[in-house]
């Protein structure tokens, strides 16, 4: 009686002990796998802190590079060669008193107008803030609006401020405002004019898209 109760308790243990056994290992494997599984799962979503990304038409992600402006400044410039009159800086206290645009709407500006006061050749260049967007735009069309009425008695600038035009390309929001030298067409009438200020301004406008837009 008493070896086969010995023998009870050894089969007995020995079943507790490969029980316990393939429980461990079951926890084992579905660690293992739940390590996997999270271990994929942070280096899909790791993204560079600070870096904007947009996903492209096959969904996937790159990471964008915003031009600055003096580059689309000069792209401007190389498109339109001698027909780019703009050549001195405006200050950020000039663009607030020529259009109500305040510092706290915009994440940075380029401005450029010509040196002789008599000509109306200009470029602005402002990286809106989103929220600011449509405030930006609304102060540059009054702008525009003003340049028209104080050159009624100007045909050669007028036709210029009447041909200006205003992009927003993503948050950027491009004013044109060119057209250089109206005088070999000046007795063709206004809207010759106009429509020669609207074609060199068109060629800026392309220009700055191109430019801002390759980057998505």
């Amino acid at each position: 009686m008493m070896k086969k109760g010995i023998f009870t308790i050894l089969v007995c243990g020995l079943f507790l002990c490969l029980s316990a056994g393939c429980g461990n290992g079951t926890l084992t494997d579905e660690m293992v796998k739940g390590g996997q599984a999270f271990g994929i799962q942070n280096e899909e979503n790791d993204i560079q802190a600070g870096s904007s990304y947009v996903e492209s038409e096959i969904g996937v992600r790159k990471n964008r590079t915003f031009p600055t402006l003096s580059e689309l400044k000069e792209n401007v410039k190389e498109e339109l060669g001698n027909n780019y009159w703009p050549e001195i800086s405006i200050s950020q206290k000039e663009l607030e008193e020529m259009t109500g645009i305040t510092e706290d709407m915009y994440v940075e500006f380029l401005a450029e107008e010509q040196i002789v006061d008599a000509n109306i050749d200009l470029l602005i260049i402002i990286r809106a803030k989103e929220d600011h967007v449509g405030a930006i735009e609304d102060a540059l069309e009054s702008y525009r609006n003003r340049v028209i009425e104080e050159n009624q008695k100007y045909p050669q600038n007028l036709g210029k401020a009447k041909a200006s035009r205003m992009e927003t390309i993503e948050n950027y929001v491009c004013f044109v405002q060119l057209g250089a030298d109206t005088t070999i067409i000046a007795d063709k009438g206004e809207k010759e004019i106009i429509a020669y200020c609207q074609e060199e301004n068109e060629r800026a406008i392309d220009v700055l898209e191109k430019s801002i837009l390759q980057s998505l």
